[in-house]
């Protein structure tokens, strides 16, 4: 409970500003989603789950 109270007290700590090295490393460690420092999302290609959900949903359009 402490911890609810310490993150929405000071909102600016539930974002987590990254620089370029730290976006690099979450593409070379697989991370899904990556947020760059201006707060923008994107899909890692890269990683092996985001390709393996890909596949699973091609698979499931192709038996609808």
């Amino acid at each position: 409970m402490r911890i609810l109270r310490y993150l929405f007290t000071s909102p600016e700590k539930l974002l987590q500003v990254t620089d370029h090295r730290d976006v690099q490393e979450s593409i070379d460690d697989g991370e899904r989603i990556i947020i760059d420092e201006d707060g923008r999302a994107r899909v890692n290609v890269r990683s092996q789950a985001v390709k393996e959900d890909f596949i699973r949903h091609v698979d499931a359009l192709k038996r609808a």
